[in-house]
């Protein structure tokens, strides 16, 4: 080992090997492993101000650890992380074979674990790093090679309560309209809370402008008259990027925050969670609501793909800039809707539009298939089904007008498989769930188990998912999708620039959606339907299989990591494709790939190998 200070005691390798044993991803290894990289750790000192690694210079060979004190990250003199004890650093630009992104820097006098790439290179491999890798794929450096990598936005992961700026304002609910304006005025703030019995209501700016300025009401017109009530509230602990999506699903630009005990913390409202190309989303909607007819919905979508490239580019995770886009896509629908019946007159029947797919499980992309179904509560009347269909072809001809693709198999309300009565959903059930595998059973099924009502009542969703729960054939349906769940093979891996499919043939590109998420999405349908969920995302549908030992926990970790690590992937090839003006796809040149997110996915698919072959052998279809 190399010690560089003589005013500080020397560590001997059991002791840094005590260290490392507390930190990821050292805490993975065995003994006789976590003693080799410990032997072969050699003890830096530097001193407050000194540069450890500078940016854009020759990749480093070694990666370094913080034992004690702390390291600044900088981009182009910007301070972007403070690593603390126990934090890795370096390592992404030595594994991923490229310049670092970042300038280290001590910001106290700082003691470091230096790690060679020939120790460092084997831990990272590991399947058991996966999780730890997949962290830093997906938030410190690009997947593809020569992809730009943008510096990380920290205020997504910080808990709300943090964000408050100032205590709320608070007012009885007979306040007057002029004093709640005026005490808003003078605080410079754009809510005013009120206080009701058991609950909390909320006044914005927005509310005063269109409730009581363009209403006409006076302003001595109580507050409780133009309130919100109840208000939306969450915890304190709610992350930046939770409160973001819980602001755009409901259409709501300000959150009351709550503490444990449900005392009032304060307000936080778009501008608290974003800087201003990140508040697009909120801009987008506004107008996709308000516009006038398809021509100008189609002008205001036009700017979806723009804010989904600021939401990567300001580092947003795949998952959150997913819900965004479903998010949007339920507002383009529902204009569509309203456009459609002030077209074609009132609905002869109560009915719900359905979004399905990855749609449904709020987990689409930029190239994502719109697929959807409708049912209405009423007789099969042709009267009542040629209004519907009429409806359909409007809102799936809206969403191809807009940009939002129908699915290309004619999973889509405007056809007639997908468009029915509630009664004729349920009688269709019960065939499907006998004969899975006639007549597209499997795939209409989906309507069943798969879907979210985006207009109309929710009755139709809990009817059609009883119908499911309590089919008396439902176990051979649930063997139908175990087995559609194994058919989708993962890679094996990568020879030179081709994709090694499980039955030997070599591809040249790698279809990101079909032999890498799907194997996991339908291993999660399969298991969260054993257990008896039906619509939700694949995250969660994952940890109901556990839950219900479907999958084991172990499994589910790993299922969990290689979709992040999938969905990180295949969001930022999307994007770039939206960048240089192409349709996205989901096939991926390996030649783009950096190595360190090559060996990762070849780790991920003997992964999700390993999980097919579990449950092929405990349900017995090991055969197939």
């Amino acid at each position: 080992m190399i010690y560089l200070s003589s005013s500080t005691p020397h560590p001997v390798a059991g002791e840094i090997a005590a260290f490392l044993r507390a930190h990821r991803p050292f805490d993975t290894l065995d003994d006789d492993q976590l003693a080799a990289v410990a032997a072969a750790a050699e003890v830096e000192v530097h001193h407050a101000g000194t540069t450890i690694m500078r940016q854009a210079t020759p990749r480093p060979d070694v990666c370094w650890v913080v034992r004690r004190g702390g390291v600044e990250l900088l981009t182009d003199g910007r301070v972007l992380d403070l690593m603390g004890e126990g934090e890795l650093f370096g390592y992404t630009s030595m594994l991923a074979e490229a310049p670092p992104q970042f300038t280290a820097r001590a910001s106290v006098d700082v003691e470091l674990l230096r790690i060679p790439e020939h120790v460092i290179r084997p831990v990272l491999e590991r399947p058991a790093a996966l999780q730890f890798v997949v962290s830093s794929l997906s938030h410190g450096i690009g997947l593809l090679a020569r992809g730009g990598a943008t510096a990380p936005t920290h205020l997504a992961g910080r808990p709300v309560r943090e964000l408050i700026r100032a205590p709320a304002l608070v007012c009885a609910p007979r306040t007057t309209v002029r004093d709640a304006a005026g005490r808003m005025v003078d605080a410079s703030t754009t809510s005013i809370v009120v206080q009701l019995d058991g609950g909390l209501g909320i006044v914005t700016d927005h509310d005063l402008r269109t409730r009581v300025v363009a209403a006409g009401a006076g302003a001595d017109t109580p507050i409780q008259a133009v309130m919100t009530a109840p208000a939306r509230t969450v915890a304190g602990d709610l992350t930046a990027t939770e409160a973001l999506l819980e602001m755009l699903d409901h259409g709501i630009r300000h959150l009351i925050v709550l503490d444990a005990h449900r005392h009032l913390l304060g307000v936080i409202d778009d501008v608290d969670l974003m800087a201003s190309e990140r508040r697009a989303p909120f801009r987008l909607r506004a107008q996709i609501a308000g516009a006038a007819d398809v021509a100008a919905l189609a002008q205001a979508t036009s700017g979806l793909g723009p804010a989904i490239i600021a939401l990567h580019d300001a580092r947003a995770p795949a998952e959150t800039v997913s819900r965004v886009l479903a998010s949007i896509h339920d507002t383009i629908v529902r204009r569509l809707i309203e456009l459609a019946e002030a077209q074609l007159g009132p609905a002869p029947a109560p009915y719900a539009w359905f979004a399905t797919g990855s749609f449904a499980r709020r987990e689409p992309f930029p190239g994502s298939d719109a697929d959807s179904a409708l049912a209405w509560d009423g007789p099969e009347d042709d009267e009542i089904r040629a209004w519907m269909l009429a409806l359909a072809r409007f809102v799936t001809e809206g969403q191809s007008a807009v940009g939002l693709v129908p699915d290309d198999h004619g999973a889509v309300a405007s056809s007639p498989l997908f468009n029915r009565s509630i009664g004729a959903w349920e009688q269709a059930t019960g065939e499907w769930l006998q004969h899975p595998d006639r007549d597209k059973g499997l795939m209409l099924l989906s309507v069943v188990v798969e879907s979210a009502p985006v207009w109309g009542a929710e009755s139709p969703a809990v009817r059609l998912a009883a119908a499911f729960a309590r089919a008396p054939t439902r176990e051979l349906t649930l063997r139908q999708v175990a087995i559609g769940a194994l058919a989708d093979r993962p890679p094996t891996g990568f020879l030179r620039d081709f994709v090694l499919e499980s039955g030997g043939e070599r591809r040249g590109k790698l279809d990101i959606k079909r032999g890498g998420m799907l194997p996991i999405v339908n291993l999660a349908r399969w298991g969260a339907l054993s257990a008896g969920v039906t619509a939700a995302s694949t995250r969660v549908r994952l940890q109901a299989a556990q839950d219900a030992g479907m999958l084991e926990a172990a499994d589910v970790s790993l299922l969990r990591d290689a979709f992040d690590l999938l969905c990180a992937l295949r969001m930022e090839h999307q994007v770039e494709q939206l960048r240089a003006g192409v349709t996205p796809d989901n096939l991926i040149d390996p030649a783009r790939l950096n190595p360190l997110t090559r060996n990762s996915l070849k780790e991920t698919f003997r992964a999700v190998a390993r999980v097919q072959r579990g449950v092929a052998l405990t349900l017995g279809l090991s055969g197939r």
